[in-house]
């Protein structure tokens, strides 16, 4: 389980035509996820809500530490986190909770017999609207105009030179795979020990910078 791509459902449309409009494959996974969910304990629910929360905004949910405190199968936790990720989106944006459990159950999406045990999940989602709200908005404006990175993995190889027969010298080099939001956006490339060592202080420099820039958009207005 890596990156997790997901588009945040449109709240013009009605509850119904959203539900019934979900991919067949990713609704499969909701249906398994509602039944998951309504065997998790509500001590976990706000540790679920954060991680869809920190998921909207990198596009790559922390399953490691989801696993280690729910203490399930990773085909279990990809299930409650597709059911999370479809219904906190759609709640966090407006409706109550029982328009939601009612056209669950009316499309099939929910059955009627787990109503009562998801009920307090959908609950504590309503009262947490406000923030869930902010992280929707914040996570939609780094991803507007240009394709969005979504994922990276990096190889490392070990190039070698020869003369004749003989290794006469050997380097490592990063092999780099950059993937986008956008189907056919991506990007491959190497770099030098040296030059991941500049890539790393031009990170951190950069991450400097977006926090401070961070901390002034947060600042009080003068009086």
């Amino acid at each position: 389980m890596g990156s997790f791509n997901f588009t945040i459902p449109s709240s013009e449309r009605p509850l119904p035509d959203i539900l019934t409009r979900i991919p067949r494959a990713f609704r499969d996974q909701a249906e398994k996820g509602f039944a998951v969910l309504a065997e998790v304990s509500p001590q976990h629910y706000a540790e679920i809500l954060q991680a869809v929360i920190v998921t909207f905004e990198s596009k790559k949910p922390p399953f490691e530490s989801l696993e280690k405190s729910l203490r399930i199968s990773k085909s279990d936790l990809s299930y409650l986190f597709a059911a999370a990720m479809l219904i906190v989106p759609i709640l966090g944006e407006g409706g109550t909770a029982e328009e939601f459990l009612s056209s669950s159950v009316k499309t099939r999406l929910i059955n009627e017999g787990l109503v009562p045990r998801i009920q307090p999940f959908v609950d504590t989602i309503v009262a947490e609207r406000a923030v869930i709200a902010k992280a929707i908005r914040r996570s939609a404006l780094p991803a507007q105009v240009l394709p969005y990175f979504s994922d990276i993995q990096i190889a490392v190889d070990l190039r070698m030179d020869f003369e004749g027969e003989e290794v006469s010298e050997a380097v490592p080099v990063a092999v780099i795979h950059i993937d986008t939001d956008v189907n056919n956006e991506e990007m491959w490339f190497q770099c030098s020990k040296q030059q991941m060592l500049q890539l790393k202080n031009d990170i951190d420099a950069a991450v400097k910078k977006m926090e401070a820039a961070e901390a002034w958009g947060k600042r009080e207005p003068k009086q």
